[in-house]
């Protein structure tokens, strides 16, 4: 049940990190706002390093580095970036639903490679959460398809996310089952992120600068960065949720359950969103069955 309650505070913290990162992008330009929420997350992780595994520094096992520094790359360069692109192209509550496709991802990856089975509720919840992304925004990429295909790259590139996101659980569970410390893996893994995602970060910030405002004065820039920076640590307390989550329980029992955040999202973006996104009945009603898988895996567990 730890395992489960962890996935659902991953679930919050993701969805909560969605809306602001969208709202933080208004301001900032996507890559730039990467940079920014991954130091805050790399911040919080290391004090929390500091408080609750000081022990643990410089005892990582040769043999979790690798696992470690793919996390780190699959994670922040794979997932994140494409994460914030998406929601900056397509909005917070359609590219979280397309993210969530990282449970079908994740059971696909756990079993092919670490033996992790499939019963038939978690299949057909899986299946549920499928059928909801499908239902609740097929007729907005058929649309992109026809009239404006950077909006159709937006749904790409969450999906993008998903598939890096499905297979940082799975790598995840790897790092953590050879060395048994979830809150070190989370502060490498996203020193290593920062390291891969620099260069990116540095050339989009040559071409088109880092606040979309300019003149506006050093410390109204500053101040705009407070939602990214905010998405950071929710980001943060969430990967760190995950990490603990995979070393109690299978990928393909969390990984569904943190799926279930574009909830969370629909919800944040109704409240908070509603001059950004548009929240339409078909969403509201693909989200919900979405969640029904979620619930399915969860009771299949």
């Amino acid at each position: 049940m730890l395992a489960i309650g962890l996935s659902i505070l991953a679930a919050i913290g993701f969805a909560t990190s969605a809306v602001l990162a969208r709202r933080g992008m208004q301001a900032i330009y996507p890559l730039p706002g990467v940079l920014v929420s991954l130091l805050v997350s790399f911040i919080f992780s290391s004090v929390m390093v500091l408080l609750f595994a000081y022990h643990d520094i410089g005892s990582i096992p040769r043999e979790a580095l690798l696992w470690i520094i793919g996390l780190g790359v699959v994670s922040f360069l794979g997932g994140r970036c494409q994460n914030f692109l998406a929601a900056n192209l397509i909005g917070a509550s359609r590219s979280s639903l397309f993210i969530s496709t990282q449970a079908p991802f994740a059971a696909v990856f756990a079993v092919s490679f670490t033996g992790e089975t499939v019963n038939a509720l978690i299949g057909l919840g899986t299946l549920g959460i499928v059928c909801g992304l499908l239902f609740s925004s097929g007729g907005s990429i058929l649309e992109g398809w026809r009239t404006d295909k950077i909006y159709l790259l937006g749904y790409i590139l969450a999906i993008g996310a998903g598939a890096s996101y499905g297979a940082t659980n799975v790598i995840a569970k790897q790092a953590v089952s050879i060395y048994d410390s979830p809150i070190m893996v989370t502060a490498f893994s996203m020193l290593v992120g920062l390291i891969a995602i620099s260069p990116l970060v540095g050339a989009s910030t040559l071409q088109s600068g880092l606040v979309r405002v300019r003149g506006q004065g050093f410390l109204r820039s500053i101040l705009d960065l407070r939602h990214v920076a905010a998405a950071g640590l929710a980001s943060g307390i969430a990967v760190t949720a995950v990490y603990f989550a995979v070393q109690r329980a299978d990928v393909v029992v969390v990984s569904p359950i943190v799926s279930s955040s574009p909830l969370v999202t629909l919800f944040l973006s109704h409240a908070f969103l509603a001059r950004l996104e548009q929240i339409t009945p078909q969403l509201v009603a693909g989200t919900l069955l979405a969640i029904v898988g979620v619930v399915l895996v969860v009771l299949g567990r």
